[in-house]
């Protein structure tokens, strides 16, 4: 497991958040999770990811659930994750 960077918005009820992620292609990818599930650092957001592989300057990383884009599985920077 890792933390992934991610911006924040808020969810669907009072107790969802929207965690949005950029992938190496710049498209963005939304996941909707309980707030509790994201943690924070130095006012940054990060969610909790599966770590598939890594390979030099790309990290493939599996999110808990299926994205809104429909995927489970995306290629991002290894600075984006902590």
């Amino acid at each position: 497991m890792a933390d992934l960077v991610c911006d924040v918005r808020p969810g669907m009820a009072s107790f969802s958040r929207f965690a949005i992620i950029k992938d190496l292609d710049s498209r963005r990818h939304s996941i909707q999770v309980n707030a509790d599930f994201l943690t924070q650092d130095n006012g940054q957001s990060y969610l909790p990811v599966g770590v598939v592989y890594r390979g030099g300057d790309r990290v493939l990383i599996e999110f808990p659930h299926e994205s809104d884009t429909g995927t489970y599985r995306i290629w991002v920077a290894p600075s984006d994750l902590r």
